[in-house]
């Protein structure tokens, strides 16, 4: 079991020349503790400086033993009963509302962590202004020996600095003790497009196994540049059957605009024989096994199955699932297609984040089809 964290020294009279109380507090900014002294001896009467000494030194360890820190100040009264922990799941659930499934056990997987952290070291009871630089580096410590990715590290540590921040604006505590932490470095994606001779044979393969549904969801990003997870969560009252339109709702999409996509024959088709099932419109289009159903499926089984077909044919593991929608951008702007309709097509938020999914390779490639002249 883990030692509780320590963020003072108590409170004691010292009596030599001079009579005084000492104790020692940590510095949330250095994390060291520094001393410091209260003087008695303005009252002249030996006996009567002592007692109120020992009155002084019994406040001051109540004081600290709350929480109080003389170099950080107080707060407001409601950060004097509320401990961490509480705090931590008020923050939890004033962010739930509107976020995606996905999104929110993300933010569940973090407090869970964090609370199971803070009860493991004796400090859920704590209020938020004892929690120091040193124990933020301490839990970012034990998170990052967890040999997590520098993906999950970084949005960690987002999670920790905003949930603080907000601390700091409910007046919870004075200062944010993972402000100054940075994120670590992450590694290029190392993930590459897809060309047509091996695109053909990923198609073949799906196909002699009878995963027609599988085949419908890598035309869906592909084609129409659709998310993995976007698609996961579609369900068949997203889809207008009459105008042949996919409606990718809000809550679904990943930067939480909503757009309307027009769908080719080679998708439609297949779902038309899902909306012949006559089933539910909540219905998700690919569930257990990439049928329809009401469970919601995660990428997870998605990329499984992707993975032991890369095995199987021999393919390079730089062709990752989303290399498909890199491919179809790609390629999108390789035939000419302007490329504010492939930012909107595939729901980027600005042109710069659409140039990113493209190669200086294809890059060349695009200015030699276009002749572009001055």
């Amino acid at each position: 079991m883990s030692t509780p964290f320590i963020d003072f020294l108590p409170a004691q009279v010292v009596s030599n020349k001079e009579v005084y109380v000492s104790y020692h507090v940590l510095d949330p900014i250095s994390g060291k503790f520094k001393r410091r002294r209260i003087r008695c001896n303005r009252i002249k009467n030996r006996r009567e400086r002592m007692r109120y000494a020992r009155l002084v030194c019994a406040e001051t360890n109540r004081r600290l033993y709350r929480g109080w820190n003389p170099l950080t100040g107080d707060v407001e009264r409601r950060g004097d009963c509320v401990p961490v922990s509480q705090a931590a799941e008020e923050y939890y659930r004033s962010k739930m509302d509107g976020l995606r499934k996905d999104s929110s056990r993300g933010y569940k997987s973090k407090l869970t962590f964090f609370l199971s952290w803070c009860k493991r070291h004796g400090l859920s009871d704590w209020r938020c202004g004892r929690f120091s630089t040193k124990q933020a580096a301490e839990l970012l410590s034990e998170y990052g020996d967890g040999n997590r990715s520098a993906y999950a590290y970084n949005n960690m540590l987002q999670f920790l600095k905003s949930m603080f921040r907000s601390f700091v604006g409910d007046g919870l505590t004075s200062t944010n003790p993972f402000e100054s932490f940075k994120g670590m470095r992450r590694e290029k994606k190392h993930r590459t497009t897809i060309p047509k001779d091996d695109r053909k044979r990923i198609l073949d393969y799906f196909r002699r196994r009878g995963m027609n549904e599988y085949v419908t969801i890598m035309r869906l990003c592909f084609k129409h540049l659709v998310r993995p997870k976007e698609i996961l969560m579609l369900r068949l009252r997203d889809i207008d059957f009459s105008e042949g339109l996919l409606h990718i709702p809000s809550e679904v999409s990943k930067n939480h605009e909503e757009r309307t996509i027009a769908l080719s024959r080679e998708v439609l088709g297949p779902l038309r024989a899902m909306q012949r099932l006559q089933l539910p419109p909540d219905t998700y289009l690919f569930s257990k096994g990439f049928k329809p159903g009401c469970r919601l499926y995660t990428t997870k089984n998605l990329f499984l199955v992707w993975h032991d077909m890369l095995e199987r044919l021999s393919l390079p593991d730089t062709y990752h699932f989303y290399s498909l929608k890199d491919t179809g951008i790609t390629e999108m702007l390789e035939s000419g297609m302007p490329p504010v309709f492939v930012k909107d097509l595939a729901g980027h938020h600005s042109l710069s984040m659409t140039d990113r999914y493209t190669h200086v390779t294809d890059a060349r490639k695009i200015l030699a089809a276009n002749k572009v002249r001055f």
